[in-house]
């Protein structure tokens, strides 16, 4: 069992019936959320969207598969593109997956009929200029969807932080019509920190790390999520 393997076993023990099978996952994005992500977006047939930090694929082409929706996919790392573009391809998706990151997608203005991002935002290291380029490349009255975290206290190892996403959103030119709490986000993401050092021999032999190396990533990343306010889910409206 691969690294990916194992860390997909482990969240889906950490979500329970709340894993969304078949997705390959590399976020806590459950199937309540992707229901919300085809409710939120407004898409349809006649739209295309854009998921930004898209990674495998998962979540982006779950919902343009649900929604008819032409798929454009966008994550700072190559590697994970090829599979994203396989499973699009194994559900009928219309889509296309390329390079960019929240500062600078490469994508035109207004391309965009609804943009969505899951758990990817804490990366980039500018929140401000990352939503101004979410609503550049967003038509007027589209809507954005998008999961991340709020922090208390700024975590080591971590781009700048933010205790509230809403105001940077607005200043962005978005008007924030949803920022909500997402259920259970603690308790699953505390039994994934529990599970991890459980299984930390079993994940340092399948990284090739010391089992020292591996525990002190994991206690250094349950730190961090010790430093989060809330899992938040926001919709906005470019305007």
């Amino acid at each position: 069992m691969g690294p990916t393997e194992l860390e997909d076993r482990l969240t889906r023990e950490a979500l329970g019936d709340e894993y969304p099978e078949g997705l390959a996952i590399k976020s806590f994005v459950s199937r309540s959320d992707l229901a919300r992500f085809v409710a939120e977006l407004h898409v349809g047939p006649w739209s295309t969207l854009v998921d930004v930090g898209c990674g495998r694929g998962g979540p982006g082409v779950w919902v343009a598969a649900q929604t008819g929706a032409t798929l454009i996919g966008l994550d700072i790392a190559e590697a994970p593109l090829g599979e994203a573009r396989q499973r699009a391809v194994a559900l009928g998706v219309a889509a296309t997956f390329q390079r960019g990151e929240f500062e600078a997608t490469g994508l035109p203005d207004e391309i965009g009929d609804a943009v969505m991002s899951v758990d990817a935002l804490l990366f980039t290291t500018d929140k401000a200029t990352a939503f101004r380029e979410l609503r550049r490349i967003l038509r007027p009255g589209g809507r954005l969807a998008l999961t991340s975290w709020d922090y208390h206290t700024q975590p080591v190892g971590r781009p700048p932080q933010l205790a509230d996403h809403r105001p940077v959103a607005e200043a962005a030119g978005f008007r924030v019509l949803v920022y909500d709490e997402t259920p259970g986000w603690r308790e699953s993401e505390d039994r994934f920190g529990e599970l991890l050092l459980e299984h930390v021999e079993e994940i340092a032999a399948a990284s090739g790390d010391t089992v020292e190396e591996v525990r002190a990533e994991i206690e250094e990343e349950n730190a961090t999520g010790a430093c989060m306010i809330r899992r938040f889910f926001l919709v906005a409206e470019a305007v």
